[in-house]
C-alpha cells in the first residue's frame, strides 16, 4: 500500500473514533464562548459595584474560563479532527508549546479557585481582620508566579512526540506519533515524580479549600440561626447583618426610631446577607465541579504517561468514553456561566436587560 494512502487511512480511523467527542468540543466552545463573554460585559458594563459586592473574582474567572476554554479546547478539537496523529517529528515544538500552555492555564484558574475561597473566608470568617500592605500582595503575587511557572514549566521538556507502530494489513505496520511524553521519559522516575506530584498537589490545595469553605459555611450557618432567633426590638436598635460589601456590623441606635426608616434598614439587610449567602454557595459549587472535572484528566495523563498505546489499544467504544472523561475539565468552563445566573439574581435581571430583546 501507498505510504501516504496508509497514514490517509489511519488518519480517517482516529478521526472517526473521535467523531463524538469532537462534536460536544464545538459545542463546549460555543456555549462557553457566548456564556463567559457574556458574564465578562454583563459584570463590567452593567453592575458597576462588581468589585465592592463580593463579586470581586468573578469576572477574571469568567476572562480564565474563556481563555481556557478557547486555547485549550481548540488545541484537542484540533487533535481529534485534524491532526489526531503525526506523521513527521517537525511539529515537535508546537506539540510542547500546547502542552505547556494547556497545563499553565489550568493551573492559573487553580489558583484563582484558591484566591476565591481565601477572599470568602476572610470576608464572612473574619471581617474585622487587618489588610494586607502593597508590599504584601505584590510578595504573596510574586510567590503565586513563581510557583504557577514552576508547576507548569517541566511539563514542556517532558512532553514530546513519541512513536507508535499501528498495524494496517498483515504483516504491514505504520509508524507515527503521538503527542504525550517524550520517549526517553516514558514512565521514568523523574516524569512520574512530576505527575504525582502535581496530583498531590491538586489534592493539597483541594483539601485546604475544603476546609476553608467548611468553616465559611459553617459560619453562614451560624449567622443564619441567629438571625432567626434574633428578637427585633422595635424601640431600642436596629441591627444590620454583616456582609462581604459591608465589613462592620452598623448599630443604628434610636429612642424612637422611625418605623419607615427601620423597615428600609431590615429589608436592606436581609437582602444583602441573602445574596451574600448565594454568592458563597455559589463559589462553593463551582469548585467543587472544578474538581470533579479535572480529577479524571490527572488521573489518565498518569496512565498515557506510562504507555504511549493507552487510547490507541482500547476498544473503540472505551476509547470514545476515556477521550471524554479527558476532555471533561473543559465543562466547568462550560457551565460557570449559568452557575451565575443561576446564584445571582442581580447578574440575571441585567443579563435580560442587556441581552433578552423580548423582555425591553
Amino acid at each position: 500500500m501507498d505510504h501516504n494512502a496508509t497514514f490517509h487511512l489511519l488518519k480517517e480511523d482516529a478521526v472517526h473514533r473521535n467523531l463524538h467527542n469532537s462534536v460536544l468540543l464545538i459545542l463546549y466552545i460555543l456555549i462557553g464562548t457566548l456564556g463567559n463573554v457574556s458574564v465578562i460585559i454583563v459584570y463590567l458594563r452593567d453592575m458597576k459595584n462588581v468589585f465592592t459586592s463580593g463579586r470581586l473574582f468573578i469576572p477574571f474567572l469568567a476572562f480564565s474560563d474563556l481563555i481556557t476554554l478557547l486555547y485549550n479546547g481548540g488545541v484537542e478539537l484540533n487533535e481529534e479532527i485534524s491532526q489526531p496523529l503525526y506523521f513527521s517529528e517537525e511539529n515537535e515544538v508546537s506539540c510542547k508549546v500546547n502542552r505547556f500552555i494547556g497545563l499553565l492555564l489550568v493551573i492559573i484558574s487553580g489558583v484563582l479557585y484558591f484566591a476565591i475561597a481565601v477572599h470568602r473566608y476572610f470576608l464572612i470568617c473574619k471581617p474585622h481582620a487587618k489588610r494586607l500592605t502593597t508590599r504584601q500582595k505584590l510578595v504573596i503575587l510574586t510567590i503565586t508566579g513563581l510557583f504557577v511557572l514552576g508547576t507548569s514549566v517541566p511539563k514542556y521538556f517532558f512532553v514530546g512526540l513519541a512513536e507508535v507502530r499501528l498495524d494496517v494489513g498483515p504483516n504491514q505496520t505504520a509508524v507515527a506519533y503521538v503527542c504525550g511524553t517524550d520517549e526517553k521519559y516514558e514512565d521514568a522516575i523523574g516524569s512520574n515524580s512530576y505527575l504525582y506530584l502535581l496530583t498531590v498537589n491538586s489534592f493539597i490545595w483541594s483539601s485546604v479549600i475544603a476546609v476553608l469553605y467548611i468553616i465559611v459555611g459553617r459560619q453562614i450557618h451560624q449567622r443564619g440561626k441567629e438571625a432567626i432567633s434574633k428578637p427585633y426590638i422595635k424601640d431600642e436598635e436596629s441591627v444590620s447583618l454583616s456582609s462581604d460589601s459591608m465589613r462592620n456590623d452598623q448599630i443604628v441606635k434610636n429612642k424612637r426610631p422611625r418605623p419607615k426608616l427601620v423597615k428600609q434598614l431590615t429589608a436592606r439587610s436581609i437582602t444583602t446577607f441573602i445574596t451574600n449567602n448565594r454568592l458563597s454557595w455559589m463559589f462553593i459549587l463551582m469548585t467543587v465541579l472544578n474538581i470533579l472535572c479535572f480529577t479524571p484528566k490527572l488521573i489518565l495523563d498518569i496512565y498515557f504517561n506510562r504507555d504511549r498505546y493507552f487510547f490507541l489499544n482500547q476498544e473503540e467504544r472505551i476509547c470514545v468514553l476515556l477521550v471524554f472523561f479527558d476532555n471533561f475539565y473543559l465543562f466547568s468552563n462550560v457551565v460557570n456561566p449559568f452557575i451565575y445566573g443561576f446564584f445571582d439574581r442581580e447578574f440575571r435581571n441585567r443579563f435580560k436587560k442587556r441581552f433578552c430583546i423580548c423582555l425591553k
